[in-house]
């Protein structure tokens, strides 16, 4: 499925010339509103009478919301099925226990981070801490990133692993 992942994400990057996940709902006809009383909850996705509605924590600091907004698409765009007329609740990212939300996960990790850059990164000798500071994201997100592109057969040497629950860390 990872391919499957790469292969969606760089289709849809290339039709529509981003990889700003706001810009990227807009073009994909997904509403998307914030919540300001949300506490613990990252953000959600659902499609009700075939409108789909991703609503964001309105607390989350911006590249958080990126991030929720990019695993929220991802839902979106492999997992409509499970949203039904019900609701897919983040509460953490980086879950890589359930297989629909890991695949969320790498997909928010290969719409935001561009696999040249993240290479060139590498191969200047940055590790994955330095490469998130420079990209300014969250290592977890660089760390599946670096992990799928290994996948895919890159040769980063790394053993930094995406933590859980790394976005409830506060």
């Amino acid at each position: 499925m990872k391919n499957t992942i790469y292969d969606k994400v760089e289709k849809l990057v290339k039709k529509y010339k981003t990889r700003d996940p706001f810009a990227l709902a807009d073009a994909l006809n997904i509403s998307v509103a914030f919540n300001p009383e949300f506490t613990r909850l990252k953000g959600f996705y659902t499609v009700l009478n075939r409108k789909r509605y991703i609503v964001l924590n309105d607390n989350l600091d911006d590249n958080e919301k990126k991030i929720v907004l990019s695993h929220e698409i991802g839902h979106d765009r492999l997992h409509r099925e499970l949203a039904g007329d019900s609701v897919l609740r983040e509460f953490v990212l980086y879950d890589m226990k359930s297989r629909p939300e890991y695949e969320a996960n790498v997909f928010a990790a290969e719409l935001l981070l561009d696999d040249e850059k993240t290479s060139d990164l590498a191969h200047e000798g940055y590790d994955i801490e330095q490469i998130a500071k420079i990209l300014k994201t969250d290592i977890n997100l660089v760390a599946l990133k670096v992990s799928v592109m290994n996948n895919r057969g890159y040769s980063f040497n790394t053993t930094v692993t995406p933590k859980r629950n790394f976005l409830n860390q506060r």
